[in-house]
């Protein structure tokens, strides 16, 4: 029986790939391999474009999403969204924590920014492939940390407006 064509690009499964391997670098893929089910080689081979028709198990992404917390998209699971045409618009207005902004979040808000800052100043004119990578994954974690205080503020903000009435 001859296959029908598959909704998926070679671009689309490449892009899968790349959001797949982000996505594991920001969790940090060696931690992670402690709370799924499958060990760091595999998923490994997940973000591999040398192991093509590899891809993560929706009940490991399910897992992974846990590590970025209620609200937060994986890289990976906004590549999906993106795909099939949807946005990723998180349930609750609080962040996706359930927690106010506090200190310890604006402590490492300022923590993240400096190392992506640091790393980008290494990276300027540099002609080594692993410097430039360092510099965008600090650049991501410090861009997630933003939003996550963002989505706190606005939240906080919300809260106002609604008590103002």
């Amino acid at each position: 029986m001859d296959k029908l064509p598959r909704h998926t690009t070679d671009e689309d499964r490449a892009e899968l790939k790349a959001a797949t391997r982000h996505s594991l670098r920001v969790a940090k893929a060696n931690a992670f391999a402690h709370v799924t089910r499958v060990d760091e080689a595999q998923l490994s081979k997940y973000g591999s474009l040398g192991h093509g028709e590899s891809f993560m198990p929706v009940d490991v992404l399910a897992d992974l999403q846990g590590e970025f917390g209620a609200g937060i998209a994986s890289p990976l699971l906004e590549a999906l969204a993106r795909q099939a045409g949807f946005k990723l618009v998180p349930l609750d207005d609080d962040g996706g924590t359930g927690e106010a902004l506090d200190v310890d979040d604006v402590s490492s808000q300022i923590k993240e920014s400096s190392e992506a800052n640091i790393a980008a100043l290494r990276a300027v004119g540099s002609t080594c492939l692993h410097t430039v990578r360092e510099a965008k994954r600090e650049a991501s974690e410090a861009i997630e940390r933003q939003a996550r205080n963002y989505r706190k503020l606005a939240a906080h903000e919300g809260r106002l407006l609604r008590r103002a009435g």
